[in-house]
């Protein structure tokens, strides 16, 4: 019985692990995509209202209009406007990649919690065993995401391009995302958007994953005084 429970518990180690690395590397792209001051930091940033129209108020109003929508219509609030047929589609795929990456971080939010009470009431008994095993999950998917993070932020540094291409034909293989300079989805958000948003996230990401390794290791080290307290 003992080593069946221990297999389960190691099961589950290896599962809540796997769906931190997943929460912390999905967390802050699901509130940065909604984020509106970003977009409007941009906009000023990249020159989007100057190339909407030489009127300023005019400029701020519509591009605040479409940020609008286009937010409204990925929380499949309103159908999309403003955009040509052919952005429309692509945007479609896009709504799909971010529900999907939505999905999994809020599955994974909920059977991270999950799989916490569980370990709970498998290993209540035994505390320290309980905060062990807790270690074990923050520095395992803290450290794996930390890891993850830095080769792909180093990547986007040293070529954004690169990635950039990468990305698009990993989620959009179909191949309708590449358009004129001059149309509104480009106006909108050109390469220069993703890359300060990608910035954001990896930042921010890498904060979290640092924050649940520093605590994965200070309940590791607490762990390790308490077994030689007991000794």
């Amino acid at each position: 019985m003992k080593s069946y429970l221990n297999y389960v518990k190691n099961v589950l180690l290896i599962l809540a692990s796997a769906f931190l690395f997943f929460i912390i590397i999905l967390g802050a792209f699901s509130v940065m995509i909604y984020d509106k001051s970003f977009y409007y930091t941009e906009y000023s940033k990249n020159g989007v209202y100057s190339q909407l129209s030489t009127n300023r108020t005019y400029a701020t109003s519509f591009a605040s209009n479409v940020t609008d929508n286009v937010l409204d219509y990925f929380k499949g609030k309103s159908d999309l406007k403003y955009f040509s047929v052919d952005e429309q589609a692509h945007m479609h795929d896009v709504k799909f990649v971010i529900s999907a990456l939505n999905f999994i971080y809020y599955s994974s939010s909920i059977f991270f919690i999950l799989i916490f009470i569980i370990l709970y009431y498998i290993i209540k008994k035994e505390k320290i065993n309980f905060v062990d095993t807790i270690s074990k999950i923050l520095i395992f998917g803290g450290g794996a995401a930390l890891g993850f993070l830095i080769i792909v932020f180093l990547w986007s540094v040293f070529s954004f391009e690169t990635l950039f291409l990468l990305m698009h034909l990993v989620f959009f293989p179909q191949g309708n995302w590449m358009f004129p300079a001059e149309s509104l989805l480009i106006t909108l958000f050109p390469e220069q958007f993703f890359f300060d948003i990608a910035l954001r996230i990896f930042i921010y990401a890498i904060i979290q994953a640092i924050i649940f390794l520093a605590i994965g290791l200070w309940f590791r080290k607490q762990v390790n005084i308490g077994k030689r307290y007991r000794k």
